[in-house]
């Protein structure tokens, strides 16, 4: 088992992909240790140990750096298998649906809560994510937008009921794919979460046509789990610092680009926060690509990417 400080997350309150982080450690009865980073730049503390990554959350084992939740959901099943989340028939379908719910769904989320909250939004973080997007951050766009994502959102949430509601013939309705909440429920989780959160008057609207889906929102957000303890940024940095990255193999399997053990290469998101972070090859496989770091305020990391959703290229 971890104990408070082997798995530090790099979050905030608000975020909703670090709310699947979350829920992964709190059914999983994990200890963890969190850092609560700001919601817009600067983050002078994390920069050194991400190569510049920007996006949230960002876990941190010792001197190993997980980027983008997909990648640390999958450390954290093969670090801690008990209890597990990828159940049978979660395999390779949790990806599937993760896909599904940080792209089209997110994307309606996104115009619904902007469209009903954007006047209130800061300057300074529609700037940031206009940084972030490398487009504008249209408030009024959004606004004007917002009843046809309304309609959006509800259509994806009632694929849960159904889904759902599928399961009950069986006996093992209570979570997508039966009787226990694993990595699809996680990653199907997040929207209905984040709007619950942003606009709930809309989420329990559209529960009313979803009753199942509801029931099936609150055993996940009952859950019991570890309250996490709180830790500076600068003590994530030193523990950084004093840690060594994992052993690994310096492996490469079947790479299209035929790329190398200790090339330089760099690696970005393929759709928003394009920061290219560059390092020398560790490993590369399929589903995950390590790149070796050194920064005087981290000495060596080794930070993890996923390969589904980021871009490679030598650098």
């Amino acid at each position: 088992m971890a104990d408070a400080r082997s798995i530090i997350l790099h979050e905030y309150p608000s975020s909703p992909f670090s709310e699947k982080v979350r829920l992964a450690l709190k059914l999983k009865n994990l200890a963890y240790a969190r850092v609560e980073i700001p919601m817009i730049m600067p983050r002078p503390d994390l920069m050194p140990m991400t190569g510049g990554y920007r996006r949230t959350p960002v876990m941190q084992i010792g001197a190993d750096i997980f980027c983008d939740s997909a990648i640390i959901l999958r450390e954290i099943e093969a670090r801690y298998p008990l209890y597990t989340l990828k159940l049978p028939g979660h395999e390779g379908l949790a990806q599937i649906v993760a896909g599904w719910a940080d792209s089209r769904w997110f994307q309606s989320s996104v115009a619904v809560i902007f469209g009903k909250m954007g006047d209130s939004v800061p300057e300074a973080f529609i700037k940031d994510r206009e940084q972030l997007s490398g487009r504008p951050f249209n408030v009024e766009a959004m606004k004007a937008a917002a009843p046809m994502m309304r309609d959006q959102w509800r259509a994806r949430l009632m694929l849960l009921e159904e889904r759902l509601a599928g399961g009950k013939g069986a006996g093992s309705g209570n979570y997508l794919i039966g009787a226990k909440p694993g990595l699809v429920d996680v990653h199907a989780y997040m929207n209905v979460w984040w709007m619950k959160q942003a606009v709930p008057e809309f989420a329990d609207a559209c529960f009313e046509s979803a009753p199942l889906t509801a029931a099936w929102y609150r055993r996940l957000t009952e859950a019991e789990g570890q309250t996490p303890e709180t830790i500076t940024s600068k003590e994530a940095l030193e523990i950084a610092k004093h840690a060594a990255p994992r052993l690994v193999a310096a492996t490469t399997r079947n790479e299209p680009q035929e790329f190398a053990p200790g090339e330089k290469v760099a690696v970005a998101p393929d759709d928003y926060g394009m920061v290219w972070v560059e390092g020398e090859l560790v490993h590369a496989d399929s589903q995950r690509i390590i790149l070796q770091r050194f920064t005087p305020e981290a000495e060596t990391v080794h930070v993890h990417f996923p390969r589904a959703g980021f871009l490679v290229r030598r650098a």
